[in-house]
């Protein structure tokens, strides 16, 4: 079998969408694509749970599927996510989901770190500037205590 998600669908999920040919008989649609378009009634580029299970024979079923395939969790599919999982297992659509959620947590412990990083930097400079402005006040400070002198001196020749 070519689409067997297809097949699930149809009897899961999707009422058969069906086509005259010119013999005037009914076929079912055999691309997702054309399921797709047909289901997104708002025609906004995604099927929501409601359009996803609209028409099903089983909603509970339904939208177990529908969860299964929204991947990116934004509670919409867009035709690739309808379209990603036909022919895999649930172990499949599992390690998958599983492999997303670690990059997406590597992503955020990196963002962390890039981010302590720049505080660091930040406290470093700092620290640097303020040391700076310190020898700088010391140096001042030397500098009219060697002038005064200087001048004392130069009062006790006179």
């Amino acid at each position: 079998m070519k689409h067997p998600a297809l097949l699930a669908l149809s009897f899961v999920c999707l009422l058969p969408l069906q086509a005259t040919n010119a013999n005037g008989a009914g076929a079912i649609k055999h691309s997702l694509q054309d399921v797709f378009k047909a289901k997104d009634k708002d025609s906004d580029g995604y099927l929501s749970l409601e359009e996803f299970t609209d028409g099903a024979k089983d909603s509970a079923k339904a939208a177990s599927e529908f969860t299964k395939r929204d991947t990116n969790g934004d509670g919409k599919l867009s035709l690739a996510e309808f379209m990603a999982n036909d022919g895999k297992d649930e172990a499949q659509l599992e390690a998958e989901k599983q492999a997303r959620a670690a990059q997406k947590a590597k992503a955020q412990a990196d963002e962390r770190a890039r981010a302590d990083v720049r505080i660091r930097l930040e406290q470093r400079s700092k620290a640097e500037q303020k040391a700076k402005a310190e020898q700088k006040a010391k140096a001042e400070q030397k500098a009219k205590a060697d002038a005064k002198a200087k001048a004392d001196k130069w009062n006790k020749k006179s």
